[in-house]
């Protein structure tokens, strides 16, 4: 009890999608079973009295031997009138009733799998006397109630218009007929299908209660879909410091290291053959503008120290051209490195 209090928000929708994929949706069982009624009674509403003709047709052929006597002859041809006679009805029926079940939950296809525990006589008694078994017992009593008290209704009614048939033809007796069946069912769908509907509001409720996550779960499932922080934080550190190591790599190659002078650091490729401009290919803040320096050092690279620039540059990307602007004071300070070289 104290798990489900604790589970008080919202199922996210990666849990929607589990519960999904084991076969758990809002489903009633009760909507079915009355779209394939409504289908029933559309195909009555708009050709009952053909039907009804139809199958009148037929027992009067039975009944006079139209159709021979040989029984499996007989058998045969009413198996195929029947069928056509019955094939609207269960066409359609079946039709609302796999589209009813797809506007519940959507095509669901439950992983086939042996669950020993169903075939635990135990078991199978845990779940009968449990309170959702009880719920469903209650219905299934309620729904008994209901269908015997429309019954009744409907033969009571049917004994006081039951003398006024003996005067009547065989057309009106149809009539008669198809209009008490029809008053009939339609009294009983309406009932049936209000309660269906309550059904599927109820399991809807139920479903979504049964879903619910604490707050600890949401954390979980946000770990194990976006990475655990710690982690996420040290694959973040090693990225960098393997970066660092590249970029400390091409520090040697460097034509000079412009410094402010202890805090900043800007390693500098100009190559008039091969680059357009001085390219950034390394900068650095603090330990690592001092790392960059020594590299700069044990290798023979120039440094010099220029503020303004050492600054403008530590601003441009790394492995990027310097900007146009910066062309001439970043130019003046290789001129001097080239001299210092020829010098050398």
């Amino acid at each position: 009890m104290a798990e489900n209090d604790e589970r008080t928000e919202q199922a996210t929708p990666r849990k929607r999608q589990q519960a999904r994929e084991k076969g758990q949706v809002a489903k009633s069982r009760e909507l079915g079973p009355m779209a394939a009624t409504a289908g029933i009674i559309a195909v009555f509403y708009f050709d009952g009295p053909s039907v009804i003709a139809r199958v009148s047709t037929m027992t009067g052929k039975f009944l006079s031997l139209s159709y021979g006597t040989d029984p499996i002859a007989v058998a045969k041809v009413a198996a195929i009138g029947m069928f056509y006679i019955l094939m609207p009805f269960l066409g359609l029926a079946f039709v609302l009733a796999l589209g009813t079940g797809f506007a519940q939950g959507g095509l669901v296809i439950k992983p086939l799998s042996f669950e020993v525990d169903k075939l635990n006589p135990a078991s199978g008694l845990s779940r009968m006397f449990s309170m959702n078994g009880f719920i469903e017992l209650g219905k299934s009593f309620f729904k008994f109630l209901l269908g015997g008290a429309v019954l009744y209704a409907a033969i009571k009614k049917a004994f006081r218009v039951l003398p006024a048939t003996q005067a009547m033809g065989v057309g009106a007796l149809e009539k008669t007929a198809f209009s008490f069946i029809s008053k009939a069912v339609l009294d009983a769908f309406g009932i049936f299908l209000v309660i269906a509907l309550a059904d599927y509001v109820v399991e809807r409720f139920r479903f979504e209660r049964s879903i619910r996550m604490s707050k600890e779960e949401i954390k979980q499932e946000y770990r194990e879909s976006e990475g655990d922080p710690v982690i996420k934080s040290r694959i973040k550190s090693l990225r960098r410091e393997a970066a660092r190591k590249r970029m400390m790599q091409e520090v040697p190659k460097a034509t000079v290291v412009i410094t402010n002078p202890t805090h900043l650091a800007v390693a500098l490729l100009y190559d008039k053959e091969s680059t357009p401009a001085p390219k950034v290919i390394a900068k650095g803040a603090g330990y690592v503008a001092a790392r960059i320096k020594e590299i700069a050092a044990e290798h023979g690279v120039p440094i010099v120290e220029d503020k303004p620039v050492a600054r403008a540059l530590f601003k441009q990307d790394l492995n990027s051209y310097i900007p146009e602007e910066l062309y001439k004071a970043v130019a003046k300070i290789i001129a001097y490195v080239f001299k210092l070289k020829r010098k050398v």
